[in-house]
């Protein structure tokens, strides 16, 4: 997944959970439009470091699978 739609995406996320936590105190969704801001930079935050997160694992398993290839490989070598 790419970075902006990470960011993007949860930032989203963040609005919406603001708009819904606004409208169960039965308060107007326009009021308080710090709250949105500090919800899509935190938000936004964590999308972020979900995405880096991510992109270490996908290396960290790219290169275990060339460990388990190159084993693949020695081992198939010594058996013929």
């Amino acid at each position: 997944m790419a970075l902006i739609s990470s960011v993007a995406g949860f930032a989203t996320f963040g609005v919406a959970a603001r708009a819904v936590a606004l409208t169960i105190q039965r308060r107007p969704i326009i009021s308080g439009f710090g709250g949105y801001g500090a919800a899509v930079v935190a938000f936004g935050g964590v999308g972020y470091f979900v995405h880096n997160v991510e992109q270490r694992q996908n290396e960290l398993l790219k290169e275990r699978k060339e460990v388990l290839l190159a084993n693949r490989e020695r081992r198939l070598a010594q058996d013929a």
